[in-house]
């Protein structure tokens, strides 16, 4: 994820203008979640060797009282459930990192797939619902900032002095006279 996705999804999440450090720390958030989810699939990935190891002794084991087609069968079932049951868990495990990778991690990324790899709605309405109200919310404040206060001026923090020209700007700030009152000075402004 680039600093400048890492922006968007910010400035999605109703955080207008981030700073460098919140991106940074963003950006720290989701590769240590996406690192969590690979350090995840890397444990899986140890323990489906272990498991196999394991269960090549128990077949072995059993194995010396059957011949060779019914251990060739048993083989074959064994090998075939666990390679379904470790392709279910390396599915989870990548679609958790694609998720983080999209900035959704944590608590809403585990509950919103299931173990079977399945999705479920009511978290992912949630999610969606959570980032459109985080979008209208920094739309909100983006039109507020913009429009006229009703008693004038403008919603934004701006200097009051920044549209005016610089020779304007002279004049405002000269004395005249040895009055240096601000209902003098304000009579020549504009």
């Amino acid at each position: 994820m680039t600093r400048e996705d890492a922006k968007k999804n910010l400035e999605g999440f109703g955080i207008e203008n981030p700073t460098e450090e919140q991106i940074t720390n963003y950006l720290n958030q989701v590769n240590g979640e996406s690192k969590k989810e690979k350090d995840r699939a890397d444990r899986y990935k140890a323990d489906a060797q272990k498991v196999t190891e394991l269960q090549k002794q128990l077949d072995e084991l059993q194995n010396s009282n059957l011949s060779d087609i019914e251990k060739a069968n048993k083989a074959t079932e064994e090998a075939n459930a666990k390679i379904a049951e470790l392709e279910k868990q390396m599915a989870r495990a990548n679609t958790l990192k694609s998720l983080a990778d999209k900035g959704i991690t944590g608590e809403d990324a585990e509950n919103l797939i299931h173990e079977d790899g399945s999705i479920d709605f009511d978290t992912l309405g949630k999610i969606l619902s959570d980032r459109e109200t985080a979008a209208a919310t920094k739309k909100e404040q983006e039109i507020a900032n913009n429009s006229t206060n009703p008693n004038g001026g403008s919603g934004s923090s701006k200097n009051p002095d920044d549209g005016k020209t610089e020779d304007v700007k002279i004049a405002e700030s000269i004395s005249f006279g040895n009055s240096s009152s601000e209902d003098d000075r304000n009579y020549y402004k504009l």
